[in-house]
């Protein structure tokens, strides 16, 4: 039997498969993306119409509530996200600071030759 908070959770993950393919059709996010997302939301999708499963899942790694059981998997879903994006964040930085620098060695090596240029006509 489906009671109301599995009713708001097939909702939220509904919703958020449709926010996947809206970013995929935008060109925001890659196949590859699609993928991993539609993997997680599905298997979510499934844990909800089946809880059993999660709490077979839970005994067999002698967990003795379900809810701790999802606390941990978050707590690891989100330090492992939190990571990545730290990791994207500072790859990002580099590549935005080596440009900067190009661009400001093209600009100052652009007024050398202007600079020398008039100098040259005087």
């Amino acid at each position: 039997m489906i009671i109301g908070l599995q009713i708001i959770a097939l909702i939220f993950a509904f919703s958020m498969i449709y926010f996947v393919v809206l970013h995929y059709k935008r060109g925001e996010i890659g196949k590859g993306e699609v993928a991993a997302w539609m993997v997680m939301w599905t298997v979510a999708i499934v844990i909800i119409i089946f809880p059993e499963i999660l709490r077979r899942f839970a005994s067999t790694f002698l967990v003795t509530r379900v809810f701790d059981l999802m606390t941990i998997g978050g707590f690891i879903l989100v330090i492992s996200m939190v990571t990545s994006a730290y990791i994207r964040t500072k790859k990002l930085e580099k590549k935005l600071e080596d440009l900067i620098r190009k661009e400001a060695m093209r600009d100052a090596n652009y007024k050398n030759q202007i600079t020398n240029n008039k100098q040259k006509h005087k």
